[in-house]
C-alpha cells in the first residue's frame, strides 16, 4: 500500500499545505520546550534514554523557528525524544522545520499527546480550554479530536473548578475521568470545589454521595413547596413536632418522590400541618391533636432539650444509612460478569442465599424488579418465569444486581446503626451488612472513613449522648 504524504517522515506543514523537507540535525541547545506544550509531566524518561543511546533517535522531532531568538526552534512534536535525548548524552537531534500558527501549533501538540494516550484529564481540559480562547468551537474540536461534544464541553467544564486545588489534586493523585464526570453532575461550584479536594481518594464517593443527596434533597424541597400551597399545609416550627399537640399522619422521602405525581396525606378533613427535615431529606405531614381535658403532662427544659438531641441524632443516621446505601448500589450498577471477577460473583451469590436462608434476610425485589424493567406493583404470577426469562437474556449485566438484591441491603437488616426513635443510636454489628461490604471490597470497592467508623463503632453519631451533665446524673 502506498504511504500517503503525511505519513512520510520527510514532508511537513507549510503556510500553503504539505511539502517536502530534507531533515535537519540540530544541536539540542537551539532547542525549546514548547511554552503551551499540553502535557506538563514528562513522565519517567529512563527507559527512552537507555533506547535512544544505544540505537539514536528513530523518529525525528517536529520544531518551528523562534520568533524572538534567531537559530533557535521551538519543539511542537518530540518533547519526551528531546529530554530523553539529552539525558542519554546527545548534542544534536534530526528535526524537521515547519512554520505553524499558533492555533495550529496547540491543535498538533493537544491531537498528538491525545492520539498516544498520553495526557491527563487536567492536561486535556486545559488543551481544549487554550482551543476554545483562540476562536474554536466546540464542533471544530470535537470533528478534529474524535471526542464527542459532550466529552469536549465536560473537560471544559473542568475549567469551572478552582485550578489551584485542581493542580495540586492531578499532580499528586490516579485521578479518572468518570470521576470529573461525577463531580460535574454537583451545580453548585463551591460544593463542587470542597468535593475536588477529596477526588482520588478513598473518602471522594462518600462525599460526592453527600453533596449530591443534599443538593437533590434542595430540588425536592423546592417542588414540594408547591405541593404544601396546594394542600393548604402550614409549615410548622421544628419544636412544634415534639410539643405532643400535633399527630403525624404521613411521611415521605424526598429521594423516593418523582416530583410529578401528588402528595395526599389523608388530613381527615383537618388542618394540615408539614415539616421538613432537610438533613434526612424526608416531609412529615400532621394534624392537630384533639384537646382533651386531662392535664398537660409537664417536662421539664432539660427533657425537652434532650428530645432535640435525639431527633437530631436520628435525622443524620438517616442521612447516613440513605447516603452509604446509595455508594452502594451505584457501585453495583456500574458491575458486570467477567472472567476475571466471575470467582468473586459466585463467592457473593453463595453468601446471599446463605444470608437468605439461614439468616432469614428479606430480599430487596423491588431493586431486583427495577433492574429486571418490571413493574414496582406488577402481579407476581408469572414473575419468576419473566426475571429468568430477562436474565438468560443478559446475564452478565444483571447478575450483580440479582446476587446484591438477594441480600437485602435494607435499613432493618444491613445497618449498624440501632436502637429506638425515644433515645439515642447505639452501634450494633450486622452480619448482614459485614457480608455485603466483604463481598464488594472483593470486587474493588473502596470503604470510605465514613463507612468504616460505622462499622466499627466509632463514628460520631454513637457518641451524640455524650452529654457531660447527664453523664453526672448516672
Amino acid at each position: 500500500m502506498a504511504e500517503t504524504i503525511m505519513e512520510r517522515e520527510d514532508a511537513h506543514l507549510t503556510r500553503e499545505g504539505w511539502k517536502m523537507t530534507e531533515i535537519e540535525y540540530i544541536p539540542v541547545v537551539c532547542l525549546r520546550p514548547h511554552p503551551d506544550n499540553p502535557r506538563k509531566d514528562l513522565g519517567d524518561i529512563t527507559e527512552l534514554a537507555d533506547s535512544i543511546r544505544a540505537q539514536g533517535i528513530m523518529q525525528n522531532l517536529t520544531v518551528i523557528p523562534c520568533e524572538d531568538e534567531e537559530n533557535a526552534y521551538t519543539v511542537i512534536i518530540g518533547h519526551r525524544r528531546l529530554a530523553a535525548a539529552k539525558a542519554a548524552g546527545l548534542t544534536e537531534v534530526p528535526c524537521i522545520v515547519t512554520y505553524m500558527t499558533r492555533k495550529e501549533q496547540l491543535s498538533t501538540m493537544l491531537l498528538e499527546n491525545m492520539q498516544r494516550s498520553d495526557l491527563s484529564p487536567y492536561e486535556e481540559a486545559q488543551g481544549f480550554q487554550m482551543m476554545l480562547d483562540l476562536g474554536e468551537t466546540v464542533e471544530t474540536i470535537a470533528r478534529e479530536s474524535g471526542f464527542s461534544q459532550a466529552t469536549v464541553r465536560r473537560r471544559v467544564k473542568m475549567m469551572e473548578l478552582d485550578q489551584d486545588i485542581l493542580k495540586q489534586v492531578s499532580s499528586e493523585r490516579q485521578l479518572s475521568l468518570s470521576d470529573f464526570d461525577r463531580l460535574a453532575k454537583i451545580d453548585n461550584l463551591a460544593q463542587r470545589n470542597e468535593v475536588l479536594k477529596t477526588i482520588g481518594t478513598d473518602n471522594f464517593n462518600q462525599e460526592f454521595a453527600q453533596k449530591f443527596r443534599h443538593q437533590e434533597i434542595q430540588k425536592g424541597i423546592v417542588a414540594l413547596v408547591k405541593e404544601t400551597r396546594r394542600l393548604k399545609a402550614k409549615k410548622m416550627d421544628k419544636h412544634d413536632t415534639w410539643s405532643g399537640d400535633y399527630e403525624q399522619i404521613k411521611s415521605y422521602k424526598l429521594s423516593e418522590w418523582d416530583r410529578k405525581s401528588h402528595i395526599e396525606p389523608n388530613s381527615k378533613g383537618k388542618k394540615l400541618f408539614y415539616y421538613i427535615e432537610e438533613y434526612s431529606g424526608e416531609v412529615k405531614f400532621y394534624i392537630e391533636k384533639e384537646k382533651k381535658r386531662a392535664a398537660p403532662v409537664r417536662r421539664s427544659q432539660a427533657e425537652i432539650e434532650r428530645e432535640k438531641r435525639i431527633a437530631e441524632a436520628w435525622e443524620k443516621a438517616e442521612a447516613l444509612n440513605e447516603t452509604t446505601r446509595s455508594m452502594r448500589k451505584e457501585f453495583v450498577d456500574g458491575l458486570c460478569l467477567t472472567n476475571k471477577n466471575r470467582e468473586a460473583m459466585l463467592a457473593g451469590a453463595v453468601s446471599a442465599c446463605i444470608v437468605k436462608a439461614i439468616g432469614y434476610s428479606s430480599s430487596d425485589t423491588k431493586y431486583i424488579r427495577q433492574k429486571m424493567e418490571l413493574e414496582a406493583d406488577h402481579s407476581y404470577s408469572n414473575d419468576v418465569e419473566q426475571c429468568l426469562s430477562k436474565l438468560m437474556q443478559d446475564f452478565d449485566n444483571l447478575v450483580p444486581a440479582v446476587i446484591y438484591g438477594t441480600f437485602g441491603d435494607n435499613d432493618y437488616s444491613c445497618n449498624y446503626i440501632k436502637g429506638f426513635k425515644k433515645d439515642f443510636p447505639v452501634h450494633e454489628g450486622s452480619k448482614y451488612l459485614n457480608a455485603v461490604y466483604d463481598w464488594l471490597t472483593s470486587l474493588g470497592y473502596v470503604m470510605s472513613d465514613t463507612e468504616k467508623q460505622l462499622r466499627d463503632g466509632t463514628h460520631e453519631i454513637f457518641h451524640m449522648n455524650d452529654d457531660p451533665e447527664e453523664k453526672a446524673h448516672d
